[in-house]
């Protein structure tokens, strides 16, 4: 079924396999689902499948364990279960779970990792969530060790 839930897993209270709801009104996008362009969601939102371009949430968002995401992402409350290639920026928290694999800068009032997270980039919080997080740039070695010996 491409979108919705199967008769089975409407029985059981699962977790639609494609793109649905679950019980508790949560909008689900599927393992093996793939998204190109812009999401933009309302409401709580579990994404286990594949994204590539940008995420708008304005409520809770999670990325599932089996998630692999190519994009921007911006929303409320997001926690990252999955592997995520992009930067992050939330207004009330990010949380990182043990499965995460996060490359790209994160930016949020409250920050959560676990043990275990893989996390390659910046992050910054507190209460400037409003101001945008620069890249920052990797020093060339030969500068680090010019400085180290005092030589230019």
């Amino acid at each position: 079924m491409a979108f919705g839930k199967s008769r089975d897993n409407e029985d059981k209270g699962g977790i639609a396999t494609a793109f649905g709801l679950t019980k508790s009104n949560e909008v689900v996008l599927g393992k093996g689902c793939k998204v190109v362009g812009t999401l933009q969601l309302a409401g709580n939102t579990i994404i286990d499948g594949t994204v590539e371009g940008e995420i708008i949430s304005q409520d809770r968002l999670t990325i599932g364990e089996s998630a692999n995401i190519k994009a921007k992402i911006s929303g409320a409350d997001i926690v990252i279960k999955g592997t995520v290639h992009g930067d992050i920026i939330a207004s009330k928290r990010i949380i990182l779970e043990k499965t995460a694999k996060v490359l790209g800068n994160i930016q949020a009032p409250s920050l959560g990792l676990e043990e275990g997270v893989v996390f390659e980039g910046k992050a910054s919080t507190g209460s400037r969530s409003s101001e945008p997080v620069r890249p920052v740039a990797s020093p060339n070695i030969s500068q680090i060790q010019a400085k180290q010996t005092g030589t230019h």
